[in-house]
């Protein structure tokens, strides 16, 4: 996830016996517990954020789009490819 994004602080209770188990798992692929919580909440919620990359890459995309060629007549398009 990127840390460089706004975060927001929450605090929660849960069961000791979930805790430890978080926390097994956080160690066995070697991240932090908040990393981990976050990252499960993203997946069980379906939130997905694209990374900077891919937001100028949709920037960018939506600048060309008005320079765009439509097609309604498929031989046209064709036509166009096959210059």
């Amino acid at each position: 996830m990127n840390t460089k994004s706004e975060r927001k602080s929450r605090s929660v209770r849960i069961k000791t016996t979930l805790d430890k188990h978080l926390e097994a798992l956080a160690k066995e692929e070697n991240r932090s517990v908040n990393n981990l919580i976050e990252t499960l909440l993203a997946k069980a919620s379906g939130f997905r954020e694209p990374n900077e990359e891919t937001k100028k890459s949709i920037e960018e995309a939506q600048k060309e789009r008005a320079n765009l060629k439509g097609y309604t007549d498929m031989n046209k398009l064709f036509e166009d490819l096959a210059k």
